[in-house]
């Protein structure tokens, strides 16, 4: 295949036998000089060829339909152009000898005007030269002629999949973005809007933000906003837990490591960091890392360079950087537990997620959320929750915060049988009993299916919750009561965000209501 006419001057106005798809017959076809003839049903991938040779046309053509590929053919540059501007094409195969303006500088115009359009060089006139300068101009993949029939078809599959793998990732990442865009982002709350307009800014420019709130408030959302809204977005996004692993383990997925630098390490790793530069890295759980740790990723975030474990070389790197915490990290710089300098580093810009329960008129516009993105909401019909399942909800302290809501809605949505969740169809309980959301309980009903250390920090919550209460907010004899100091127990109560003050008021309530009671 790929035998070129030995006269190239001789008229170009020749039969040509095609097979026509539409009626299964051959038929006789004079394509006059600068004439284009487009074969094919319609279809998604369809690929033009550029060559002023008939018969080379003739027969990528008939090769490209026998295997379901759409195809336009053009004698010259200026043919091309034209159908080029009229249709949309997956691939343009070009001969590099052509009338007019040759097939690299047709491939340079492509590029230009077209620049998602991938090319493929082919020519009788194998020259290195050639094929440097095609592939310097943007071509895809250089063939010389003559050629067999497999080899084109390989180039070709090869430079369609390549395309639609670039395509997949584009349609992926532009999901990405209206997924964490400011549309997606519903509240009535005053404060989330300040965040809203917060997360905007912050978008526009690489400042390091640490993300304080409760476990389940949304911090690695408002990381993500902040990252597909940004200039960094077509970079990853690489999310890591610093408490999910010990010290040891941390600083190979952060640094990575050579072949070889220790036991079991039979490759080379790229680490975290490495992986996260051009986008954004966001440590989640920040205050978890040891002081050795703290001092490394200072280093990394001064001087925008690493070392793999087991190496000398060091590798720059160029990433933003989003912390969170749900802990007081002045406090943990107070008590030795951080470092001061690594704590002012990652403090650049600090923003605070508040928990649910200090925004309950979101809830219900959190639950719409919830139903409109549930497949199996769809599926049923359920599209909205009766006034007391509202009612419901909206009387819980929500200690797991957004995550906690979004799993109740998803339990309820796998018992309701109709288009109306109904009071009854929500679980049993919602992270807490009602008689804890009231702040009476002592035995509260907790979701078992949370992570363990979810499950302590709600338990924590529930026990500080009745011992305050009992001591009307009195630190010394609630800490006297649980065994530990009143410093710890401070502590302890501005992580879970317990007030003393709303306990004392409690206490003189109580004590009214017993006064009344008695007279």
């Amino acid at each position: 295949m790929g035998r070129r006419r030995e006269d190239r001057d001789a008229p170009r106005r020749r039969a040509a036998r095609i097979h026509d798809r539409s009626g299964g017959q051959e038929r006789d076809a004079l394509p006059a000089a600068g004439s284009l003839m487009t074969r094919g049903l319609p279809m998604e991938t369809r690929i033009l060829i550029v060559d002023d040779d008939p018969f080379i046309c003739r027969q990528l053509e008939e090769l490209y339909c026998s295997q379901q590929y759409a195809v336009s053919t053009a004698p010259n540059a200026t043919e091309a152009l034209r159908l080029l501007g009229e249709h949309e094409f997956s691939l343009a195969v070009v001969d590099l000898k052509i009338p007019g303006t040759d097939g690299i500088g047709l491939t340079r115009e492509i590029r230009d005007r077209w620049p998602d359009l991938d090319v493929i060089m082919i020519t009788g006139y194998a020259s290195i030269k050639g094929a440097v300068e095609a592939i310097k101009q943007g071509a895809s993949d250089y063939i010389t002629k003559p050629f067999q029939k497999e080899e084109i078809l390989l180039a070709t599959e090869k430079v369609l999949e390549k395309r639609r793998l670039l395509d997949e990732i584009n349609y992926l990442r532009s999901q990405l973005s209206d997924r964490y865009s400011f549309a997606n982002m519903v509240s009535r709350n005053r404060v989330m809007h300040e965040i809203f307009e917060t997360i905007s800014v912050l978008a526009q420019n690489d400042a390091t933000v640490l993300i304080y709130g409760e476990s389940g408030t949304g911090k690695e959302l408002a990381a993500r906003a902040i990252h597909f809204q940004g200039k960094r977005k077509s970079g990853r996004f690489v999310a890591i837990n610093c408490a999910a692993f010990p010290d040891t383990l941390l600083e190979s997925e952060l640094f990575g490591y050579e072949r070889g630098a220790f036991t079991g390490a039979i490759h080379d790793r790229v680490g975290k960091i490495e992986l996260s530069s051009g986008g954004t890295m966001f440590l989640d759980e920040i205050e978890s890392i040891s002081l050795n740790m703290q001092l490394k990723l200072l280093r990394v975030l001064e001087e925008r360079e690493l070392e793999k474990l087991g190496s000398n070389r060091r590798i720059k790197v160029n990433m933003r950087i989003i912390c969170a915490t749900n802990m007081d990290l002045a406090e943990a710089v107070a008590e030795g537990r951080m470092r001061e300098d690594f704590y002012y580093r990652i403090n650049v810009v600090p923003l605070r997620i508040p928990p649910l329960r200090e925004r309950i008129e979101d809830i219900p516009l959190l639950v719409g959320e919830f139903l409109r993105n549930s497949e199996m909401a769809r599926e049923k019909g359920i599209n909205r929750l009766s006034n007391k399942a509202l009612s419901q909800l909206m009387s819980y302290p929500w200690q797991g915060n957004v995550r906690e809501l979004g799993n109740v809605i998803e339990r309820a949505i796998l018992r309701t049988s109709g288009p109306v969740i109904r009071e009854v169809d929500l679980p049993g309980h919602s992270g807490v009993s009602k008689e804890a959301a009231n702040g009476n309980g002592r035995h509260a009903s907790y979701d078992y299916e949370v992570p363990l250390k979810e499950y302590l920090r709600r338990a924590e919550r529930d026990y500080l919750t009745h011992v305050l209460r009992k001591y009307r907010g009195g630190i010394n004899l609630s800490a006297k009561h649980s065994l530990v100091d009143a410093a710890t127990l401070h502590r302890k109560m501005k992580l879970h965000g317990l007030r003393r003050e709303e306990y004392r008021l409690r206490g003189k309530l109580d004590a009214a209501e017993g006064l009344v009671s008695n007279a």
